[in-house]
């Protein structure tokens, strides 16, 4: 009897230590994602791959700009995370914009992956019709931020009639300088300044 009560007892439990981890699950809030806007920058080659032909000779020697905003919270495990927003324009030698990728635009898709940003412009599939991307690379360990700047990375255009590539262009890297190198200048420019004054002293 005393069995029979105390398995009801210990079923009642169960049902409402249950039903209270559901209700709380319900009403647990959403996990809320760290937004973060990045401004970035970069040059490209002076000149485009073998074949190239259409955008990517014209940006020789050109330049890209603009800004991206990531949940950075998932960057470190996921390998792959779709942008919440961005705007990037590719420009000429002369700095006239000649593409520009933006998640206001229908058919754009901006993702992080692996240690960059990947921007896509996808159009109709008709005759004549082109895709352009663009895919920016950082630092090993990218987190969300673009840190000093690309590593490497590639603007390429791509008929959708019949897949022949338009055309591709490398981006320059950005030379960091080594901390040995960053030293030598401050100490040189401290020296630089002690002897100006030492000079003026002497003068005096």
């Amino acid at each position: 009897m005393l069995t029979t009560s105390y398995k009801k007892l210990s079923q009642a439990t169960a049902g409402i230590a249950l039903g209270a981890a559901m209700l709380a699950a319900v009403n647990a809030p959403a996990q809320a994602a760290t937004l973060t806007t990045y401004n970035f920058s970069g040059q490209f080659e002076s000149l485009a791959l073998p074949g190239s032909s259409g955008v990517s000779l014209g940006l020789q020697n050109g330049s890209f700009d603009g800004s991206y905003t990531v949940d950075v919270d998932q960057l470190p495990t996921a390998t792959q995370v779709n942008l919440a927003s961005w705007l990037v324009n590719v420009r000429d030698a002369s700095n006239n914009i000649l593409k520009t990728f933006s998640s206001a635009i229908v058919g754009n898709t901006g993702i992080a992956v692996n240690d960059g940003v990947r921007f896509t412009n996808f159009v109709a599939a008709s005759t004549g019709a082109e895709t352009a991307s663009l895919g920016v690379v950082f630092n090993p360990g990218f987190t969300g931020s673009p840190g000093n700047g690309p590593t490497d990375g590639l603007f390429s255009s791509v008929i959708f009639s019949n897949s022949i590539v338009a055309g591709q262009i490398p981006i320059k890297s950005t030379p960091v300088p080594e901390p040995v190198s960053t030293a030598g200048i401050a100490v040189a420019g401290a020296m630089g300044l002690w002897m100006k004054r030492k000079q003026k002293s002497s003068i005096a």
